[in-house]
């Protein structure tokens, strides 16, 4: 794919084209690449940093309201267990006189305010069913009578448990006309009837002063907090004009985990929202963030980011086009002065200026010419030895053709002299260079390459009396693979040589055998002669040759063949020898199984 796009981009559009789409790929992409990573890191970041923002804001008020509603708790707690309540609640106004009523009922207010003062709560109510005077005078003990029918007493009365009011649920109105509390109420128990309700107490907190904490909690600007008591809204950060309808992500959000961050769609917009659980009352308050305020920093950032990429590439454009244009004008010369050169006009030169890339290739181009001019009257001079050198080429095709015809004349000559012997070495000696030369081949079938080898063989016996008694074991499988010619003969040569003429009785076995087998052809040339000992095997047949071991005279041919093997096949493939000194040699060629 890459040479394909580079072959393209060779052959097409003109040189100013192709410089504009360099720019394009080495300035803008990178450039733009670079300014889609830096938003997505922008954008994570602007996330996490917004909703640990949120998160901190979220927690802070969380922290606040469950202390400031376990305030209420807190004192209800303590006041539940006060004896002068159950007393003054429990006792018939017949045997309570009216002065001991004054006087706990001042200690009872005295308390009330005290604890108001300690816990930082607005009001403390104890409610009782007896009818005495205090109980219709005063702010903070009232009678049972004038709430039995109100929402919340009735649910009081329903409730075992201890009951925490809103705002909303209090039907008595205060001097301004509505009651905005937050209240605790605990129902006392007479202690000798335990299912008996004897008295209510009732701790209210300013509605105001948890309705600051909850505004203030939202980091976003259309971000809304929500305080549910079930799927009631009970406290909404969130003015009327930014969300009208805000039930409509109280059924989503009763469905979500506590403690984490969850995405809601309400309206077709999507939200951020998180809920924790309020300790003493067991209310749910939520934190709702739009989509669009989580991201709107990271979207004006990307809106930036894109007028800085525009701005630069523009720049960068320019400044490409400018440097172009006197590069292209160099370019533009050189060119044609080329074209004039494809005329016929040898003679035109350029005038280099710079030291640049374009000023080396005009200067580079003034040698050319200067040296095609030197080359063309090189031309005239060598056209004739080229007519000199075809004659003697021809002379030199007309040799091995004469030294056939010598062979055959003598072969001819001893037959009619009734001179055998020497028709014999003629004939394997005329056979012999055929296969040597073989019509200029460099590979032969295994079968010639044998037959070399035999030729070569007899040839020997001929000049030596029948010393070397040969043992030929071919696999006729193998013999149409094909070979390198003039492998066998060296190594068969090496054996007769230097193995059996350097044995006392100059006389001795030579076995060839060739064997094809699934990986390749392996052909063993293995002899009786005088052998050799370990370094001079490691000298003459291993792979490299270092300046440790120097090759004998008798390696040179072997050196040959391993290289011609190795440069012909490569690797496992080549010479391998196992020797014994005064034992013998087993040389080893293994070749792949090649087939014409």
């Amino acid at each position: 794919m890459k040479n394909k796009f580079l072959q393209w981009f060779a052959v097409c559009g003109r040189l100013g084209s192709k410089l504009m789409c360099i720019y394009f790929l080495l300035i803008v992409f990178p450039l733009g690449m670079f300014s889609f990573y830096a938003y997505l890191r922008v954008k994570d970041m602007v996330q996490e940093q917004t909703f640990s923002a949120a998160q901190t804001a979220f927690d802070d008020t969380c922290l606040s309201l469950e202390r400031l509603l376990g305030r209420l708790d807190g004192v209800v707690d303590i006041l539940s267990t006060d004896p002068l309540i159950y007393m003054m609640a429990s006792n018939d106004p017949r045997d309570y006189s009216y002065i001991h009523r004054l006087e706990d009922s001042a200690q009872l207010a005295t308390t009330f305010e005290h604890l108001c003062m300690l816990a930082d709560i607005d009001l403390i109510r104890l409610y009782v069913n007896n009818d005495y005077s205090y109980s219709n005078t005063m702010t903070n003990i009232i009678q049972i009578s004038q709430v039995e029918h109100s929402g919340w007493y009735q649910t009081a009365l329903k409730s075992s448990d201890r009951l925490w009011c809103a705002p909303a649920d209090f039907e008595e109105a205060s001097p301004d006309g509505q009651q905005q509390c937050f209240s605790s109420v605990q129902i006392l128990y007479n202690p000798n009837h335990v299912k008996e309700p004897l008295a209510f107490l009732r701790a209210d907190i300013d509605a105001g002063r948890v309705e600051q904490l909850v505004q203030g909690a939202s980091i976003t600007e259309n971000g809304m907090l929500l305080l549910l008591r079930g799927d009631q809204i009970l406290l909404s950060s969130d003015s009327e004009a930014l969300l009208p309808h805000p039930d409509s992500l109280v059924e989503q959000v009763q469905n979500l985990s506590v403690g984490t961050w969850e995405t809601i769609q309400a309206q077709g917009k999507e939200y951020y929202a998180r809920c924790e659980t309020i300790g003493p009352s067991g209310w749910l308050i939520v934190s709702i963030l739009p989509h669009r305020d989580v991201f709107r920093l990271s979207r004006e950032m990307s809106l930036e980011m894109f007028l800085i990429v525009v701005l630069v590439s523009l720049a960068a454009y320019l400044l490409a086009y400018l440097i172009s244009q006197s590069t292209l004008k160099r370019i533009g010369q050189l060119a044609g002065t080329m074209q004039a050169v494809e005329k016929g006009n040898v003679a035109v030169r350029l005038e280099s200026s710079g030291n640049d890339e374009i000023a080396q290739l005009m200067r580079g181009f003034n040698q050319m010419m200067d040296r095609v001019d030197a080359l063309m009257e090189e031309r005239e001079a060598n056209g004739r030895q080229i007519k000199n050198l075809e004659l003697k080429a021809l002379q030199a095709q007309i040799n091995p053709h004469f030294l056939y015809n010598s062979l055959d004349l003598i072969n001819c000559t001893a037959i009619s002299r009734n001179v055998p012997e020497i028709s014999r070495m003629v004939n394997s000696l005329g056979q012999f260079y055929r296969l040597s030369l073989n019509r200029g081949r460099e590979v032969v079938s295994l079968a010639e390459e044998i037959k070399h080898a035999r030729l070569y063989v007899e040839i020997q016996n001929l000049r030596f009396e029948d010393k070397v008694f040969a043992e030929w074991d071919t696999d006729a499988s193998a013999e149409g693979c094909q070979i390198i010619k003039i492998v066998l003969q060296p190594l068969i040569e090496n054996a007769i040589v230097h193995g059996i003429f350097e044995k006392p009785s100059k006389s001795g076995c030579l076995k060839v055998t060739s064997r094809r087998s699934a990986d390749g052809i392996r052909i063993t040339v293995e002899d009786d002669g005088m052998g050799m000992d370990q370094d001079t095997v490691l000298n003459n047949f291993s792979s490299k040759e270092s300046p440790a071991h120097t090759v004998t005279s008798s390696g040179y041919g072997i050196r040959n063949v391993q290289e011609r093997l190795r440069l012909a096949y490569g690797a496992p493939y080549g010479l391998t020898c196992v020797s014994r000194p005064g034992k013998g040699t087993v040389v080893t060629v293994y070749i792949p199984a090649v087939m014409p």
